[in-house]
């Protein structure tokens, strides 16, 4: 509304307390003079830059309605032949293929590695932490963004070992996003971080540096209903397809401090140009695995198994552990099952998990705290089909009340109860 009326900006801003620069944003000379001046101000500083659309050919400048659509062949013409380009120069485009990049690993300096015992809990969000730390301290380029819930994230711990390396972005997630985007295409190995339900607030920007092929990390803590007293307001229920829809996303999903340490070193080391994402979870849950585990992109891991195999549970973070419990109360009753830790998402080898299933009853309980919607199940659910394997998938189908870890779960028919009750179901059609 108030269009170019620069001064009517300048003291607005200039209310405030800032320093303003009125600068002709298509002038190179003063746009870096106006950088220059800024690292002399000790105010906060704003650069308002006048611009017009469509600058430098005549029948474009400030025009309504040209800024978005193709030019004919005869404006292209024109539009060349006003900003002095070669007509020469060939502009198809080249279809040939690029070479082949064999080098999908980034070379960062290997990280001290966090020692847990293996008789304890612990969060997934804060051995994200941990691990976010211990990169940081041993690589310059690791920068930790987040948006005022570092000290439940734990992506504050960044603060303590590697401080320069740690940038607030305050309650603004969707700027959090948008310079996250803008320092990775910068080189910077960036881990940004949030409630995983705060991040559906700004998903119009990580659908944008997905189309960017932004290659930055994203970590959601406090997913599911499983977060416990906070309510649905808090719990991250929609965060696994809000990222499945980003084209060529990466997503993991730990459920161990151990699983969350290398997984958070392999989203590190992935020269992937695309967004990966992490989910984490609130309560703490016992370690499972061993320090010398290795994960893969596009893999899962078998915990559970035996040759007299009647169905497969899969679980992936939370509800891995109540798939592992399910997996005892199923044995006292004489019932084989093998648990499979989904740990990544997205990517997945779906032939050989199908290759698994078949040779282990044909049949699946799928267990996930997530919408029932674009959810683990949904995914595997559409994967599975025409290949005889019965599938059955929990999840969350309704909006959660608040109420402890355990009765949330029990009441959404999640928990280990549940999955074994729902196993002898399929089993017996």
């Amino acid at each position: 509304m108030v269009g170019w009326n620069i001064d009517k900006y300048s003291k607005r801003f200039a209310s405030f307390g800032w320093e303003v620069e009125i600068i002709n944003g298509h002038n190179i000379a003063q746009i870096i003079s106006a950088f220059r001046k800024f690292r002399r101000t000790k105010r906060p500083f704003v650069i308002l830059a006048k611009t017009v659309k469509g600058k430098g050919i005549s029948f474009l400048e400030n025009k309504e309605g040209l800024h978005g659509r193709t030019l004919t062949n005869t404006e292209l013409k024109n539009a060349l032949d006003e900003i002095h380009i070669d007509e020469n120069i060939d502009f198809r485009i080249n279809k040939s293929r690029p070479a082949k990049n064999n080098n999908e690993k980034l070379l960062i300096k290997k990280p001290f590695i966090t020692r847990y015992a293996q008789n304890i809990s612990i969060a997934t969000r804060e051995a994200y932490g941990n691990a976010l730390s211990n990169l940081a301290k041993t690589n310059k380029n690791i920068l930790a963004v987040d948006a005022e819930v570092s000290n439940s994230t734990f992506a504050e711990k960044v603060k303590f070992s590697a401080w320069r390396q740690f940038i607030e972005a305050f309650v603004a997630e969707q700027n959090m996003i948008s310079l996250s985007l803008g320092l990775s295409i910068k080189g910077f190995n960036v881990f940004t971080s949030s409630f995983a339900a705060f991040l559906t607030r700004a998903h119009d920007q990580l659908r944008m540096a997905a189309l960017s092929k932004a290659p930055m990390t994203v970590c959601g803590s406090h997913a599911g209903v499983s977060i416990g007293q906070d309510g649905a307001s808090q719990m991250g229920l929609d965060d696994i397809s809000m990222f499945r829809d980003l084209p060529q996303s990466i997503i993991f999903y730990p459920s161990d401090a151990i699983s969350t340490e290398k997984i958070t070193q392999l989203a590190a080391t992935l020269n992937k140009n695309s967004i990966k994402y992490i989910r984490t979870t609130r309560p703490k849950t016992p370690i499972i695995y061993l320090p010398k585990e290795i994960f893969f992109l596009g893999d899962f891991k078998i915990l559970r198994k035996s040759g007299k195999d009647k169905i497969v549970l899969i679980g992936a973070g939370i509800t891995l552990h109540e798939s592992i419990k399910a997996n005892e109360i199923l044995n006292k009753k004489n019932i084989n099952s093998a648990v499979i830790d989904l740990y990544c998402i997205k990517p997945l080898k779906i032939r050989k998990l199908i290759s698994f299933i078949k040779k282990h009853g044909k049949r699946v309980i799928v267990t996930e705290d997530h919408y029932e919607e674009g959810g683990i199940g949904e995914m595997l659910n559409h994967e599975l089909s025409n290949t005889g394997i019965k599938i059955s998938n929990l999840a969350i189908k309704e909006t959660p009340h608040s109420g402890t870890t355990e009765e949330l779960l029990r009441k959404y028919c999640i928990d280990s109860d549940s999955i074994a009750r729902a196993a002898i179901k399929l089993l017996s059609s």
